[in-house]
């Protein structure tokens, strides 16, 4: 039998009759395929990756963390109390995304009055909440355009949404090489998750050659800027290696 370690394995089914540490597994709520479960990636998947997954299946130690430091608000300087609040902010836009949550109209139209002004980063933002319907009726359509005028105005976060949209069909047409090439520019950059993206592209051959080897060198270098999925494919890949020996 296989001994489940954590609670991560209960949203994911085992795919036959496997008595191996890492047993093929499939996600309840995406199908995704693993043909090696590795608990940490599993969850990554849960966390980043799975469009259905709810919020009791993510991971909480980055709101535990976000959440610390506002109740220590108190006792930080005025120049950390602004830096907390910026990063509250960001929190609390990243979970309604991920929640699905209308923020009150006044916050969608603050995004579209700075991005009327020409504010990059609030082009990307009005851009997220017409892609996810957030304060406003989604519209996939109006969401490519405005992660096009961002990303054409060097916001490398919107370049890495728009590498999203061509990839997944996001208001428009899929577009694998054009996924690619937008998950490049991003990466060039420095934009973690496009790293990690542009692995993934570089190791399943998806608008580009296929190139293992490159493909880690990638996985590795977002893994050593901070990303946690990159990370797990990287154990992904030496594990086995490891097991061979």
């Amino acid at each position: 039998m296989v001994r489940k370690k954590g609670p991560v394995w209960k949203h994911f089914q085992i795919i036959g009759n496997n008595d191996k540490s890492h047993p093929r597994v499939q996600c309840k709520y995406c199908s995704k395929d693993f043909q090696r479960a590795v608990p940490e990636r599993l969850q990554a998947h849960l966390n980043e990756k799975c469009p259905n997954a709810p919020n009791s299946a993510k991971s909480q130690t980055k709101q535990q963390k976000t959440i610390s430091k506002i109740d220590n608000i108190e006792h930080m300087s005025e120049e950390e109390q602004e830096s907390s609040k910026a990063l509250t902010s960001s929190f609390k836009l990243s979970t309604r995304e991920e929640a699905k949550i209308q923020p009150d109209d006044n916050e969608q139209l603050r995004y579209s009055e700075a991005a009327k002004r020409g504010n990059i980063p609030a082009i990307s933002d009005l851009a997220n909440c017409y892609k996810n319907g957030i304060g406003i009726e989604k519209d996939e359509i109006r969401a490519f355009e405005l992660f096009k005028e961002a990303a054409g105005k060097g916001d490398i976060d919107a370049m890495n949404n728009l590498g999203k949209c061509y990839q997944n069909g996001i208001g428009t047409e899929k577009d694998k090489i054009r996924a690619f090439e937008m998950y490049k520019k991003a990466a060039g950059k420095g934009q973690l998750d496009a790293i990690t993206k542009l692995g993934y592209c570089y190791e399943k051959g998806k608008g580009t050659e296929k190139d293992e080897i490159r493909a880690f060198e990638l996985y590795q270098e977002a893994a050593k800027g901070g990303d946690l999925f990159a990370l797990y494919m990287v154990l992904d890949i030496i594990i086995p290696l490891c097991e061979q020996d």
